[in-house]
């Protein structure tokens, strides 16, 4: 993973701002045991290359990226349910 590719993953997960949150996010998951966080200055340094990605990240945001991909396709069908209600409900009132 290099760190074009983590930072698009942070900004999908997480928004523009997504390098603190991506501590904790990833805290969980660390080989060595869970914990609450990571230490944020190392995500900072991977995102802009000056420590290498460890080789856990990518499977661990890629099962992120799909759990979020799953929701994201849930709450779009919801939207277009929900505005399609709204558009047939201001025809009749």
């Amino acid at each position: 993973m290099d760190p074009e590719t983590l930072d698009q993953a942070g900004r999908l997960l997480l928004g523009p701002d997504w390098k603190l949150p991506m501590a904790s996010l990833l805290g969980p998951y660390h080989p060595e045991g869970a914990r609450e966080r990571i230490d944020p200055r190392l995500v900072r340094r991977w995102a802009v290359g000056d420590r290498p990605i460890p080789p856990w990240v990518a499977p661990v945001l890629a099962s992120l990226l799909q759990e979020r991909s799953k929701q994201l396709a849930s709450d779009a069908k919801h939207a277009g349910f929900l505005a399609q209600f709204l558009k047939n409900g201001s025809r009749r009132g």
